[in-house]
């Protein structure tokens, strides 16, 4: 099925209605899923297009602000929140990263949730959630990652990417 908004989207039960696109990111493509979180039988709002056409409008320079966001996240709560106590193993776990050119080189853009029309209502901020895999802090059996909640154009929240579940 071809979407006006989102191109050729697939139906899953799971969570609703799947896109595939590709997004610059820290200067390179990267293919995002996105998806549009919707109940059975019910069709993509126009609060979602909405939200999904805001966010690609203001991608420049969101993505400046989303960097920054998670740089400070790694540096001033995750990194050493856990993990090894032998101190190279450690490093190895845990590397500086002080700069957005550092940390697009150790996060990989994995997906864009448009919530449903029922949370973008309740919440009138054009929630989107961003999802990245990221290369520190060991092994991430439990998939993790990073996520960021973007409403309006600023982001709101940065953390583990099941609180956009």
């Amino acid at each position: 099925m071809t979407d006006k908004t989102f191109g050729n989207i697939e139906y899953s039960e799971d969570y609703g209605y799947i896109a595939h696109k590709n997004v610059i990111f820290g200067g390179e493509e990267q293919s995002v899923e996105v998806t549009i979180v919707c109940d059975d039988d019910e069709e993509i709002s126009q609060f979602q297009r909405d939200a999904f056409e805001a966010l690609l409008q203001g991608w420049e320079e969101l993505q400046h602000k989303i960097a920054a966001a998670i740089l400070d996240y790694y540096n001033d709560e995750e990194k050493g929140a856990y993990g090894p106590d032998d101190e190279a193993e450690y490093e190895l776990w845990w590397p500086d990263i002080n700069t957005e050119e550092e940390l697009v080189k150790k996060i990989h853009m994995a997906s864009i949730i448009i919530d449903s029309e029922y949370v973008m209502e309740s919440k009138g901020k054009n929630p989107v959630y961003i999802l990245f895999d990221r290369d520190w802090g060991g092994e991430d059996l439990e998939d993790n990652g990073v996520a960021v909640l973007i409403e309006d154009g600023e982001v709101t929240e940065v953390g583990y990417k099941d609180f956009a579940f």
